[in-house]
């Protein structure tokens, strides 16, 4: 079995190559084998406590988009997606692999907060409105592999994710909200749009994504549709509206795009990076997506939720 891609939370890589040397340069000791044997098995069983654990756990979000309905614009106008929306971010167990699955998080969160969809016949939402744990997102895709989603994806990954720290992209976001009974879509930008070599269509579809005056689904917060309270001046310009949150997708990293930053100046994206701390939401510096950032990226894919229930099996390309 291929073990490269197997969580290993035991001792860091420095730590492991020391001990090796160590073991290796001590070659007259005959102590060091027993000794090493021991200590192998004990690291086995630290590795299985904490693979245990991390299987089980549940991720707390750190943040949820309606706290940015009082945030300073400056005049800009800010318009935000579902604002029961979480971010959840990577931790020392999965930073560095996990974004896919957090971005994933981050759209279920959002997607639970509509009751039609979640308790519809063909949903298989956990129980309780929990936003499933990376290891049960795992299960998941390997569901829907089973279940005949995606076989060229399951080929390149082996069948197999559980317990491993292999990248997902878009592709394994759409099998994994197809196993819960979610119909979603994908969007291909196959290459800049810019002679700068930036992705200006991509943000032009994404603006009016969240601005073309359609509903693709129910929130439970009171926020949406909810104007700027007039205590908040000309400094603050917040609108949510029913959009569920996209998936963003380019080579190495996904984020989650819930929203937008539009003025005379141009659009930014506004977006959750499960590798981002968020602060304490009264800037939203930490959540802009410039264009200037999407200079040398080849490629990006969106995916989308679609909220009339039908899905679309081939990509649409830009």
């Amino acid at each position: 079995m291929n073990t490269d891609n197997v969580i290993d939370l035991t001792v860091d890589s420095d730590t492991e190559n020391t001990a090796t040397s160590a073991n290796a340069s001590d070659q007259t000791s005959r102590q060091k084998p027993r000794k090493s044997k021991k200590s192998k098995h004990k690291i086995k069983m630290i590795s299985d406590f904490f693979r245990e654990r991390a299987a089980g756990h549940h991720s707390r979000p750190r943040f949820q988009l309606a706290e940015l309905a009082s945030v300073p614009t400056n005049g800009q106008s800010v318009i935000l997606g579902n604002p029961d929306t979480q971010h959840f971010g990577t931790t020392v167990v999965d930073r560095g692999w996990a974004c896919g699955y957090r971005n994933c998080q981050m759209l279920i969160s959002g997607l639970m907060s509509d009751a039609g969809r979640v308790n519809s016949e063909s949903s298989r939402f956990p129980e309780g409105h929990v936003v499933p744990s990376v290891r049960q997102l795992q299960e998941m895709l390997e569901l829907a592999w089973r279940d005949g989603f995606d076989a060229d994806g399951a080929e390149q990954l082996g069948h197999r994710v559980v317990g491993t720290k292999k990248w997902i992209g878009t592709t394994e976001i759409y099998c994994i909200l197809a196993h819960l009974g979610v119909r979603s879509s994908i969007v291909d930008f196959h290459c800049p749009t810019a002679p700068d070599g930036t992705h200006p269509a991509l943000f032009s579809w994404i603006a009016e994504y969240f601005t073309d005056g359609r509903s693709n689904t129910t929130c439970s917060s009171a926020l949406v549709g909810r104007s700027p309270s007039p205590e908040s001046g000309a400094a603050s310009s917040v609108r949510f509206v029913a959009k569920q949150p996209l998936y963003l997708q380019h080579q190495g990293h996904s984020r989650t795009v819930v929203g937008v930053e539009m003025s005379e100046a141009g659009t930014n994206l506004l977006v959750f990076d499960s590798d981002i701390k968020t602060g304490s939401g009264d800037r939203l510096s930490p959540f802009r997506y410039m264009l200037r950032s999407t200079r040398g990226v080849r490629q990006y894919q969106v995916l989308f939720i679609d909220g009339d229930g039908s899905s679309a099996n081939e990509t649409v390309s830009r």
